[in-house]
């Protein structure tokens, strides 16, 4: 799963890295404690509305989400709250992300993430885990909702979630769940609004996860990371795990 994860660089820095177009409002600033329910940044590739030609201009955009999908059928958002995270390999059938597989692809942009193993006494151990240099990139899904019955000037919301598989490499000796994790070559085959998405298309994104997996490194980290309301850079330094004896 990933329940906790860290953006330590500006937007700015992100425009430039992931060639994005368009900039939207009110980005959240970096954070290196990041839980379901905030907003967080999402990079998506849209086409005009109405227009899916093949010569139609994809513009990619840097927009800020809550995580935590919310479906457009939802009655209320509540149900974003259990959405924060959607198995890839169940994405496609489940009514809660079908529509988004197939239309509403997202990358969601990262420093890092942290994930806790358990020990056989019961005490959990967090770890940060990221990649050596430049972002870690999940694949993500988005959705716009609004109100049942909202009327033509209620505004839309924005929401998203982080895709996860089984754990592979060295991970797996952490969690037994890890976000599918992309390439930077491969950004732009899994945005591509033109490609209506399915099981078949999550599958390879999720299997090519797990070499970017292999690259990954990890440290024991401050349990304070536990609490949400603690949030500075202190979070990632790496300590000596605790021995569970």
């Amino acid at each position: 799963m990933c329940g906790r994860f860290v953006v330590a660089r500006a937007s700015s820095e992100l425009v430039a890295e992931l060639d994005i177009d368009e900039v939207g409002d009110d980005l959240p600033d970096p954070s290196w404690n990041i839980p379901p329910t905030s907003r967080i940044a999402i990079v998506a590739d849209t086409l005009p509305r109405g227009n899916d030609a093949p010569d139609a201009q994809i513009t990619r955009r840097l927009e800020a989400a809550s995580w935590g999908l919310v479906p457009i059928w939802a009655k209320d958002p509540s149900v974003g709250v259990r959405a924060f995270n959607a198995r890839s390999e169940t994405a496609a059938d489940k009514p809660t992300f079908r529509a988004a597989v197939a239309k509403r692809r997202a990358i969601v942009p990262a420093s890092g993430y942290y994930e806790w193993r358990k020990h056989p006494d019961g005490s959990k151990q967090p770890f940060y885990i990221h990649p050596s240099d430049g972002p870690l990139l999940f694949a993500g899904l988005y959705e716009w909702w609004r109100p049942p019955g909202a009327g033509p000037d209620e505004p839309w919301s924005l929401s998203a979630t982080i895709l996860t598989r089984p754990s592979a490499g060295p991970l797996a000796t952490i969690h037994d769940r890890m976000p599918v994790f992309v390439d930077p070559d491969e950004v732009t085959s899994w945005l591509d609004p033109r490609v209506r998405g399915d099981g078949h298309l999550v599958a390879d994104i999720a299997d090519r996860g797990a070499i970017v997996a292999e690259r990954l490194e990890h440290v024991a980290v401050d349990p304070r990371v536990g609490n949400v309301r603690v949030d500075d850079p202190t979070l990632i330094e790496p300590i000596a795990e605790a021995d569970p004896t």
